[in-house]
């Protein structure tokens, strides 16, 4: 069985991803637990699973869409061998921001609508469907096994707001032990984009405090990711599905 957490407070993106769920589990067996009053998003992720049954966790934005079909089957795939997965990430986690570790070490493809209609496909690497020994995750969307979630939870006396509560949660599972991975093949789509403001800085700055002491926050070091703009969801999915994925080595 799948439990997949939301925090959210706005109404009508709740029904939007409850509708979109619906229909990305199709006839699997799943819950949706709505947590609308959420102190932090560690807070609330973990109120979320104490009153969820599955065996499988997400842990989901409320502005995000699944573009490609058979999510159970490939969240149930994954996590045969790997006990976290993310949509992006990085093999080397070196402060509070999983992308600046830039070039070679960070994986995964988010799509996003832009304000004229198209899409904007976002790809940091994508060499395979899946990238394991990965250390640490973007929270937009998470899920894991129950019996990882049995050990580590979210931080929310150290971090109350509503950033680094992830990349605590999934560099925690990464030092615990657990294997923690990016899936490619999941298509995600998110609406809104992350901010580094003010409120950031200051959960960064606790985050290294608890993980880097001594680390300055520098900024972002210079690299390039791929943007590739196309005109509709079907379209993007075509960018999020490379061919190399299931060419042979020969080409064909």
């Amino acid at each position: 069985m799948f439990s997949i957490i939301v925090c959210s407070i706005n109404p009508a993106r709740f029904a939007a991803v409850k509708a979109m769920y619906t229909a990305a589990m199709g006839d699997e067996p799943w819950e949706l637990i709505g947590i609308h009053d959420a102190r932090s998003l560690a807070e609330g992720y973990n109120r979320g699973f104490a009153a969820s049954r599955g065996e499988i966790i997400i842990f989901s934005h409320d502005d995000v869409e699944v573009l490609n079909p058979g999510l159970p089957g490939r969240l149930r795939g994954h996590l045969k061998k790997n006990d976290l997965l993310g949509v992006a990430g990085t093999t080397k986690l070196i402060h509070s921001a999983w992308v600046w570790a830039a070039y070679p070490h960070i994986y995964g493809q988010v799509a996003c609508p832009l304000e004229d209609g198209k899409i904007r496909v976002n790809i940091w690497a994508v060499p395979a469907p899946v990238v394991e020994s990965i250390q640490a995750i973007d929270g937009v969307f998470m899920a894991a096994r129950r019996s990882l979630l049995d050990r580590v939870r979210f931080d929310a006396a150290t971090f109350d707001g509503f950033h680094h509560y992830d990349l605590d949660f999934s560099y925690g599972a990464h030092r615990a032990g657990f294997k923690v991975c990016v899936a490619n093949d999941i298509g995600l789509l998110h609406i809104s984009q992350g901010a580094f403001g003010e409120t950031w800085a200051q959960s960064a700055k606790r985050f290294n405090e608890k993980w880097f002491p001594g680390t300055a926050i520098t900024p972002f070091p210079t690299f390039s990711i791929g943007c590739i703009e196309v005109e509709n969801r079907a379209k993007a999915m075509e960018v999020m599905s490379p061919p190399h994925w299931t060419q042979k080595s020969d080409g064909r």
